[in-house]
């Protein structure tokens, strides 16, 4: 059978999707831990007794924040991550996949370690840097990832995984911090954060590389190797057009003219047009074409390539590179659609959900309410690894969009009118239609729109600003909120509405289609090698 066409999700690759995503879930539990147990961190109600500093087995039960600088404190985990998204790109490409998967682990673990001791205000903004430091890494590594090991038909599966483990991440977080929300309890719920990290470095060495940045660094025969791995048995599954395509896309004219040198049949006038004038007619690209010929003429080429050396300034773009380049059009398309995610407002809620609906149901109600939105993300995201390879993402996402900018308005009418249960349904809403579609589609995006030399770049910058728009969301809400109460959603609301017509106007439909496709009904040429 023919890769290309396996509908079924392999085995291995079904492995290596759930232990790249042990990752996402770390980030998931980077972004709700603070949630529940901020009262407990910031002494409010009288929980850390007559002092915030009150000594207990040696660190202080609590500290004292401000509005302001809570939101820092919360959010400042953005900036680490901001930072992290637009090294890691290269980073990736220099040490691999795997690698970088691992270096995320060790900060996580070195983040979740500092804040479980912290011992001041500044050592928590710290840790809360270092932690987003590791997720901002693993935010382009995991889907870069689960993007190059996926088949095509499997690609929306795999790529909902990332968001899904995301809010599994959140709602085990909600949970721990349910069971430790009093001090200094809470610290453990910070410092618990190790233990997926630590659990992927003990898998990571039963994953295979990339397939794709195998090719990308001329290193085919561990390609071959590794994209049999991931789709089954040699006898059962055949991996060789699969692999010739990625060949074609990423560097199939070096590969046609150091084949061209060593095979003189290439030149051959007769044997050229019985492999060009057939193919020309089935209407194949130009780079299939020339593929196909020199793989004919040169079947050992995979092992002749296997141990050529590597040139990663040809073999991938650098940032600036990347915005010159022909691939810049489609780089901007998946970046604003990153922005949007953030700037929909979802954050505001993931973070301060529990002091949001403190103001009309109080605190203890509120902690229970934020459980219950957890799961109910959840199960929205769990219902969209299964929708979106049926649906269309542009139907998805512009109807996330549609129903964000509906919760909005239900939000603003429901704390106005003071209807407590309309304030409920309004903030499931919201979480719900963000999480069927919004929230995973973005961080699968880059790797359908984009070939593997300019997928790292353009997930690094589109990292850079998710998390820099999440931080911006963090830090303001508290004040915003305390300002505007929900006509904070207002702003939102028409922020979502703008969402609506940029994802209909400019996001060309990536479902179920190869990337050549798509650049290829966009006019954007594959790369010329030299």
């Amino acid at each position: 059978m023919d890769s290309r066409t396996l509908t079924t999700l392999p085995r291995h690759m079904l492995y290596s999707g759930v232990v790249t995503c042990l990752i996402s879930l770390s980030t998931g539990y980077v972004i709700g831990s603070p949630n529940i147990p901020e009262a407990a961190i910031r002494g409010q109600d009288g929980a850390c007794g007559p002092s915030p500093y009150t000594i207990h087995a040696g660190f202080p039960n609590c500290f004292e924040f401000s509005d302001l600088l809570w939101g820092f404190a919360v959010g400042s985990f953005c900036l680490g991550a901001c930072a992290g998204g637009l090294i890691s790109g290269g980073i990736q490409n220099k040490i691999g996949r795997i690698k970088t998967m691992l270096l995320s682990d060790f900060v996580f673990i070195l983040g979740a370690l500092t804040l479980g001791l912290t011992y001041h205000q500044a050592q928590f903004i710290i840790g809360r840097v270092i932690v987003g430091f590791a997720c901002g890494i693993g935010g382009v590594v995991a889907p870069t990832y689960l993007g190059e090991i996926a088949t095509i038909q499997g690609r929306g599966t795999l790529g909902a995984f990332h968001q899904l483990f995301v809010v599994i991440g959140i709602v085990i977080s909600n949970l721990v911090g349910l069971a430790w929300s009093s001090p200094p309890g809470w610290r453990v719920v910070f410092a618990a954060n190790a233990i997926p990290a630590l659990l992927q470095c003990f898998l990571l060495p039963s994953l295979v590389e990339s397939p794709k940045y195998l090719v990308s660094q001329n290193r085919l025969k561990e390609a071959k190797e590794s994209l049999q791995k991931l789709r089954g048995p040699e006898p059962e599954v055949d991996v060789h057009q699969e692999l010739d395509e990625m060949i074609a896309l990423l560097i199939g004219d070096r590969v046609i003219e150091e084949a061209a040198d060593e095979e003189e049949e290439i030149s051959d006038p007769a044997s050229r047009a019985a492999q060009v004038i057939p193919a020309v007619q089935r209407g194949d690209s130009l780079a299939t074409v020339k593929t196909q010929l020199t793989l004919v003429h040169t079947p050992n080429v995979h092992e002749n390539m296997a141990d050529a050396p590597s040139n990663d300034s040809q073999d991938s773009y650098g940032i600036i590179e990347l915005f010159r380049s022909e691939c810049c059009g489609l780089a901007i398309i998946g970046i604003l659609v990153h922005f949007l995610q953030q700037a929909s407002g979802i954050n505001g809620l993931v973070y301060y959900s529990t002091s949001f609906l403190a103001n009309v149901f109080g605190t203890n109600n509120s902690k229970y309410i934020t459980v219950g939105i957890s799961f109910c993300s959840l199960l929205s995201t769990t219902a969209s690894v299964f929708l979106i390879n049926r649906l269309n993402r542009k139907t998805l996402m512009m109807t996330s969009f549609v129903g964000l900018s509906i919760s909005s308005l239900l939000l603003v009418i429901g704390a106005y009118c003071n209807v407590g249960i309309l304030v409920v349904v309004a903030v499931f809403l919201y979480i719900a239609t963000f999480a069927v579609a919004l929230g995973p589609i973005p961080w699968l995006l880059l790797p359908e729109l984009l070939p593997t030399y300019a997928v790292s770049p353009a997930s690094s910058v589109a990292t850079g600003v998710n998390w820099g728009t999440n931080f911006v969301v963090g830090l303001v809400f508290p004040s915003m909120t305390k300002a505007m109460g929900s006509g904070t959603f207002l702003l939102f609301g028409a922020i979502n509405v703008f969402g609506v017509f940029y994802i209909w106007r400019f996001v060309p439909e990536t479902r179920g289609r190869s990337t050549e496709a798509i650049m290829a009904e966009c006019g954007v040429p594959p790369r010329s090698k030299s």
